[in-house]
């Protein structure tokens, strides 16, 4: 009978993640240890993105407040990654799961229209996970575990 290891990735992904708001860029920089191998444009995620969009497998939008994102930005990255082939998801973390008025709702189907994915979660834990997931999962079962 065979047996499985977990202590090793059949895969490594490219994984871009980029924070569209102030909440989002304070959210990420707050968590440096834990987002190993992942690529975090600096304040400019337009201008610094460019350069990491050809060589992403996926791009990741980390949205925490709809009504402060740039709604070119997100058009400009969704056509960049279309032209691509690079899957776009976006991930809205949100307490409430959900929003009112009308920026967060034009915010939203923005995002909609220009992304493949999109992930509603309550708070940070969730996404964290997310990003391990699609760079290929953790190393080894202690880091699984943890």
């Amino acid at each position: 009978m065979s047996t499985h290891s977990w202590t090793r990735r059949s895969y490594e992904a490219d994984v871009l993640l980029v924070p569209l708001d102030p909440t989002a860029r304070a959210a990420v920089t707050a968590l440096p240890d834990e987002l190993p191998g992942i690529t975090v444009p600096g304040a400019s995620p337009l201008v610094d993105s460019r350069q990491h969009v050809e060589h992403a497998d996926v791009i990741t939008l980390l949205i925490h407040d709809l009504a402060a994102i740039d709604h070119d930005a997100v058009v400009r990255l969704g056509e960049a990654a279309r032209a691509t082939g690079t899957l776009l998801g976006a991930v809205v973390v949100t307490p409430d799961l959900g929003w009112s008025g009308a920026d967060e709702d034009a915010a939203a189907a923005v995002v909609r229209d220009h992304a493949d994915t999109v992930v509603i979660v309550p708070d940070m834990p969730p996404v964290l996970h997310l990003l391990q997931v699609l760079r290929g999962g953790t190393r080894d079962t202690a880091e699984a575990i943890a």
